[in-house]
């Protein structure tokens, strides 16, 4: 039952990891630059890979920026305690006596930041709704939707569907 039990961490602890990885592959991931006569200030790769297409006026890019950048600065900072996070699970895993409570402390810490990366993309798009007209964020929506997760800005995180073989 002990060995069913650290099996079953262990494969929790390396499906967060891959999560991760995963998520940041998606995040760091190249992308063609803006359409020419975008309005991008920063040259950001986010800004440009998800109002692509979106035609925002530059009203509102200057209102939508700041909240991408602090979006941005907010999910790097859980994505950098997360990692730290799941790799002192596996150095506490690759002790010869595991201290389960203290892996179980750090679990439910990692779960939490995982909530605090889905409250950062509602708190976004939230804001995206209320700065876009209805058919920018309609248009917006069905991007994210129809994505695939193949670039910054979009993806599992922000509701896309990862591409299938």
């Amino acid at each position: 039952m002990h060995y069913l039990k650290r099996s079953l961490l262990a494969l929790s602890v390396g499906l967060n990891i891959a999560f991760v990885l995963f998520w940041g592959m998606q995040y760091f991931q190249g992308q063609d630059p803006a359409p020419s006569g975008a309005p991008r200030r920063s040259g950001d790769q986010l800004l440009t890979a998800r109002y692509e297409g979106v035609q925002v006026t530059p009203e509102q890019w200057k209102a939508l920026e700041p909240n991408v950048l602090a979006f941005k600065t907010n999910t790097d900072r859980i994505r950098r305690e997360t990692v730290q996070l799941r790799e002192r699970v596996l150095e506490l895993l690759a002790e010869p006596v595991a201290d389960e409570e203290a892996i179980q402390a750090i679990q439910q810490r990692i779960l939490s930041n995982q909530g605090g990366m889905k409250d950062e993309v509602l708190r976004l798009l939230l804001r995206e709704k209320d700065v876009l007209r209805p058919d920018q964020f309609s248009v917006l929506i069905q991007a994210i939707q129809n994505y695939g997760g193949r670039g910054p800005g979009f993806g599992v995180m922000t509701g896309g569907k990862p591409e299938r073989n």
